[in-house]
């Protein structure tokens, strides 16, 4: 039954979990309305969800839409935040404000610019463990469809080349993370996919209590898991969210400098690898000068790992007709791989949602 839905819904187990979802608001007038049409359309009883969104001093329609949308769903809530808590910004300040008037046993996150699939919640919460305090979905760029429907990561019409390596080059690295999550090694969080057991949440302090980060989502996912709580990473279909694509390198170019940021908080030996993976075409070039075999062997073992990680996440989220765009991800890796790094460190602060930040 719908969220939307509040007359009538059919009532589960007593043991079924209250969730708040939060959603943080700013100038999404074109996105805003998607996101919420997925939410109110979850299959999860409706006296058992709330859904919080944080209007963040839009100065577009944001907030007249969000008010027109929810007017009769007693469910939905629409907060103007316009004062700082704790000394906080953007997207954590919200957030923070958002936590502190849920009242769910779990606290469900996702974007404006992204559409959860109906089963979210469920999905997220099936086979849940004690001790587990953060579990995350997985999210991929995809392209809008017309009316309400969901967007589709996989469909071979519509969207550019570059939306869909930017599918194929999120769901690498997704894939990656869920293979190390496996083994136990905790790497990080998807903001716009992910559920927080309001234990956990409140045994760090909330987003009060943590350093600001640009990357909030890694903020807290470190903060749980050092805390000793358990985390889940889910690589499925099920749990398969997807947002918007961006449409210019100057965009994608300020989005990995936000993430690259947030990055360097990582054990060192992650980090060194992920530079390692970005700056791949001048690192195999200086070691071929003097290397030659080393560097074709490197270069080899490097696709192979590749090649097994994309067919794997591909057929685990049965999104195999992306295999076409799958082959052209090594040139996009080679090329925009060095372009980022040198962007990191000589573009100047990170700007994000028209904001500013150190």
């Amino acid at each position: 039954m719908p969220v939307s839905e509040s007359v009538n819904a059919p009532v589960k187990a007593l043991t079924t979990p209250t969730v708040s979802i939060l959603i943080a608001a700013r100038n999404e007038e074109a996105s805003i309305l998607a996101c919420l049409r997925a939410v109110a359309q979850l299959n999860y009883p409706a006296h058992a969800v709330e859904v919080l969104i944080g209007n963040d001093g839009s100065t577009d329609q944001t907030g007249p839409l969000v008010t027109a949308f929810i007017a009769d769903k007693p469910s939905f809530q629409l907060m103007n935040i316009t004062e700082s808590v704790s000394g906080l910004r953007g997207k954590a300040n919200v957030l923070a404000q958002l936590a502190r008037q849920a009242r769910g046993e779990w606290l469900f996150f996702t974007d404006a610019d992204t559409q959860v699939p109906p089963d979210w919640i469920e999905e997220m919460l099936v086979g849940q463990q004690t001790g587990v305090g953060i579990i995350t979905g997985v999210t991929l760029p995809g392209e809008s469809t017309p009316g309400d429907a969901p967007p589709s990561v996989d469909s071979s019409e519509g969207g550019s080349v570059f939306h869909k390596l930017q599918t194929i080059d999120w769901l690498y690295s997704l894939t990656l993370t869920h293979w190390l999550s496996a083994l136990g090694v905790p790497v990080t969080a998807m903001g716009n996919n992910m559920a927080v057991s309001r234990i956990a949440y409140e045994a760090v302090g909330g987003y009060e209590n943590l350093p600001f980060s640009v990357t909030e989502d890694y903020a807290l996912f470190r903060a749980v898991v050092s805390k000793g709580y358990g985390f889940r990473n889910r690589l499925d279909e099920r749990v398969l969210a997807t947002t918007r694509p961006v449409d210019t390198l100057n965009d994608w170019l300020e989005q990995r400098k936000r993430w690259m940021r947030g990055a360097s908080e990582l054990p060192i030996w992650l980090v060194t690898l992920l530079y390692a993976q970005y700056l791949t075409a001048p690192l195999l070039l200086l070691i071929g000068w003097f290397l030659p075999t080393l560097a074709v062997s490197l270069y080899i073992g490097r696709l192979f790992v590749q090649t097994t990680v994309l067919s794997f996440g591909l057929a685990r989220l049965r999104r195999t007709s992306l295999w076409l765009y799958a082959l052209l991800f090594e040139p996009y890796q080679l090329l925009l791989g060095p372009v980022a790094v040198a962007w990191y460190w000589l573009s100047g602060p990170v700007v994000w949602k028209g904001r500013r930040f150190f």
